[in-house]
């Protein structure tokens, strides 16, 4: 990592490596850094510990002057929502100094791995990083069994005349 910061904060909460509440990062942070205002810049939010592997919240790119406003979103942000009752999740931002204008590409895969991201972006090793924890201890939506053992059904029966 490089001598750059990386500021992102919900609210009232300053991101710093601490339990957050899905609730609380539902919308998207407010993030800065103090970079050269004469480069750009990449933010890449993730969880790593999504259940089926990596999971890519949000991607912004060509960011100029240090204002993710003015960037160009290829993943629009997607506040974390842990599936119920599994393990706690980390939730990573990376700040990456751009080598050059990145083309700009909408992405749909947000379960694409973090190093298949970097390199269709071709970006380097992050320069900063922040991360915050999460979990969803609610019970979640009871779901019909789709077994048909357990459904009811109702018989019908049609006469012709």
């Amino acid at each position: 990592m490089s001598d750059l910061s990386l500021t992102v904060q919900y609210k009232d909460k300053k991101v710093a490596g601490q339990f957050l509440t899905p609730l609380q990062t539902r919308d998207i942070p407010i993030i800065t850094y103090n970079g050269n205002f004469n480069k750009l810049y990449t933010i890449i939010m993730y969880d790593p510990n999504a259940v089926n592997g990596n999971y890519i919240h949000f991607v912004d790119i060509n960011i100029p002057n240090g204002n993710i406003t003015n960037g160009q979103i290829l993943l629009s942000y997607k506040g974390p929502n842990p599936p119920p009752k599994t393990k706690i999740h980390k939730y990573i931002f990376l700040l990456f100094e751009q080598k050059e204008r990145i083309g700009y590409q909408k992405i749909n895969d947000r379960t694409m791995s973090l190093e298949n991201l970097t390199t269709l972006l071709k970006l380097d090793k992050p320069n900063a990083q922040q991360f915050f924890t999460s979990k969803n201890d609610s019970g979640g939506k009871k779901t019909r069994s789709k077994n048909k053992k357990n459904r009811k059904t109702r018989k019908v029966s049609f006469f012709f005349v």
